[in-house]
């Protein structure tokens, strides 16, 4: 009976099993789960790291939608014209609609951003200068994949939620520093319809009628459509 008295002493042991620690090295396991949404992050890595090798590969992407347009662009196509391997494009897209997406937004949105000219006016000219010098130069190009949004949702809803919006976002910089300048008011003016005037008249005199957007009609077009659209105050 003492032995079994003594026993439940010498059992000292069992505390040990249960500090193995097995409990904390598997709540630890949800360290695996950490990495795991760092990969999908990956993918847009290089767009801000903005490497003279990342830029030529999207400037290809651009050079064969001219070429051949967007149907039959293929990943095989722009990896054998960049020289790089389908699975470092792969890498950082997951298909023909992103990669479009990506060649577009740093063609038309990363590379134009609006100067600052000290005046409303002077950076609402200089805007619609650079909206006319884009859809001269690639007016083929913006009529194809006008025509291939049709066909291609994904890259639909993509040039619409990245590529469009992110333009406005250039936009929206002209007005913001006209407020601050004390030019506008800050709340003021009929803002959702000076996003879609802007570029909408230059693209349609441009693309659609197949007229220069000289400086005579972007003054027009600044003193008596978007100076008012932004100036007006309802009272």
């Amino acid at each position: 009976m003492t032995s079994e008295q003594q026993s439940p002493t010498t059992p000292a042991v069992p505390p040990a099993r249960t500090a193995p620690a097995p409990t904390p090295a598997r709540t630890s396991a949800p360290v695996r789960t950490s990495p795991a949404p760092a990969v999908p992050a990956a993918r847009t890595a290089p767009a801000p790291a903005r490497t003279e090798r990342f830029t030529e590969l999207l400037a290809t992407v651009i050079h064969l939608l001219r070429e051949v347009g967007y149907d039959r662009l293929t990943i095989d196509t722009v990896a054998a014209r960049a020289r790089v391997s389908k699975a470092t494009i792969y890498r950082h897209w997951p298909g023909k609609p992103e990669l479009v997406a990506a060649a577009l937004h740093e063609r038309h949105v990363d590379r134009h951003i609006p100067a600052d000219t000290g005046s409303l006016r002077g950076d609402l000219l200089e805007m619609l200068r650079v909206t006319a010098a884009i859809c001269t130069a690639d007016s083929d190009l913006i009529q194809a994949l006008t025509l291939a949004m049709r066909t291609a949702p994904e890259l639909e809803k993509l040039i619409r939620h990245q590529v469009m919006p992110a333009g406005r976002v250039l936009s929206a910089a002209v007005i913001v520093r006209a407020a601050a300048r004390g030019e506008i008011p800050p709340e003021a003016g009929e803002r959702d319809l000076f996003h879609d005037l802007a570029p909408a008249m230059v693209m349609s005199r441009i693309l659609s009628h197949g007229l220069p957007a000289d400086d005579t009609f972007l003054t027009h077009l600044v003193d008596q459509v978007l100076l008012p659209v932004l100036r007006y105050h309802a009272g």
